[in-house]
């Protein structure tokens, strides 16, 4: 993977230095041939050759450093280079379809700020120009212009309407690979994951479940005083963690397909808050349930159960000061909404972005497992889970996933 886009990053950087040397010569050219001379109009012509020569070195500084700057201020030196030009060759058509064609630029460089500062500003001084010209006496220099004001000027608009299409269909074409590449990476990391875990079920659970065994045994030993059992317990409660955490790995291994039901939400959320009832008084906090209509899904009650508890469970202990958890149920068009709000610490956008990824976790002992575990089982029934966060205010996990299709038809009539 590392060499594949190495490969196309020198590839890029190769198509990068092919057009400033194509740019570079046709700007040479341009000044060299240029109908106007130096005697007899100093002025443009010193600022055609400033702009060449900041456009070249903007450029070259891109090209080495990568910078966002110097991408920015070659884009900006070869807008203005644009306009001067319409103004300075007045015979010269091309000149107009030239700077109608300058938010290719930005759209080649794949800079979006760049792209709406450019655009804008033709769509405003493109027509403003044009009208400008025919209907004062510039029509004298401006002969093409002058035949047909109103037409130049549609085109012109359409041409930006059209680079508008093209940079939108651009981006998204961009964000989709992106986005591919990102579950591409997840599916081959869960894969990885997934054999480690096979390993760990033969390798390691069995002689941990050989340790539990004598541990307990140990702990009923009535000679053991209060330290050695202090000692025992503690042994135990790290089994038992070593425990969870493997059985998280084998659910990533083995996913649960079979035993798919028709759940009643109301119903399974209930059995889920009342079973993290204790644990969350154990923390001070408060589980309210708050549900509109029984809805039904299609879906392994089990899965469920394990993407409700870990959602759940990290929220009460997201939250250090005492508080609820909400929980409400409704229905959003065709889906079930499960949203969980907690009163907790909240995250940054950043940290939600990175939310499902293998071994993240925000937790001193977390590993990541239990919602990377959620987020596939979610999106494998066709639901998905967004997250809303406020630092410091708390935070809502809402989970859609399709209703049974008995109440989609319901909701119909």
């Amino acid at each position: 993977m590392l060499k594949n886009s190495r490969y196309y990053q020198n590839q890029n950087r190769l198509i990068l230095k092919s057009f400033m040397a194509i740019i570079s010569v046709l700007l040479i050219v341009d000044i060299s041939v240029s109908s106007i001379s130096w005697k007899d109009n100093p002025v443009p012509m010193t600022i055609h050759i400033i702009l060449i020569t900041a456009m070249i070195i903007s450029f070259l500084f891109y090209i080495q450093q990568e910078s966002l700057t110097s991408k920015r201020l070659f884009i900006g030196f070869i807008t203005i280079y644009l306009y001067v030009k319409f103004w300075t060759f007045p015979d010269t058509v091309i000149m107009l379809r030239l700077l109608a064609m300058g938010p290719i630029i930005p759209i080649f460089l794949f800079d979006r700020i760049s792209f709406y500062v450019v655009s804008s500003l033709n769509f405003i001084l493109g027509p403003l120009f044009i009208l400008i010209i025919v209907q004062t006496d510039l029509t004298d220099k401006f002969q093409y212009l002058s035949y047909d004001g109103f037409g130049n000027t549609i085109n012109f608009i359409a041409i930006q309407i059209l680079l508008v299409f093209v940079f939108i269909g651009t981006k998204n074409r961009m964000q989709s690979a992106d986005a591919f590449h990102k579950e591409m990476q997840q599916a081959k990391q869960l894969n990885s994951i997934g054999q480690l875990a096979a390993t760990i079920a033969h390798e390691i659970r069995n002689p941990i479940t050989v340790v539990k065994g004598f541990a307990q045994l140990l702990h009923q030993d009535k000679e053991l005083n209060e330290s050695q059992k202090y000692y025992v317990e503690t042994m135990l409660n790290e089994l038992e963690y070593t425990q969870i955490i493997i059985n998280d790995f084998l659910s990533l291994a083995k996913p649960q397909t079979e035993n798919i039901q028709i759940v009643q939400l109301r119903d399974e959320l209930r059995k889920v808050c009342d079973l993290l009832a204790s644990f969350a008084n154990l923390h001070n906090i408060g589980i309210t349930l708050h549900s509109s209509d029984n809805l039904a899904i299609e879906i392994n009650p089990i899965e469920l159960k394990q993407v409700l508890v870990n959602i759940i469970k990290n929220g009460i202990e997201a939250m250090s000061n005492p508080g609820f958890i909400n929980v409400t149920v409704e229905r959003v068009d065709e889906m079930a909404q499960i949203k969980v709000t907690d009163m907790g610490n909240g995250m940054s956008q950043e940290q939600i972005d990175k939310l499902g990824t293998p071994f993240y976790s925000l937790k001193n002992r977390g590993t990541g497992i239990g919602l990377t575990l959620s987020y596939n089982i979610i999106q494998k029934y066709k639901g998905k889970i967004v997250v809303e966060s406020q630092l410091h205010k708390g935070t809502s996990f809402s989970i859609y996933l399709p209703l049974y299709e008995k109440d989609k038809r319901q909701q119909v009539m």
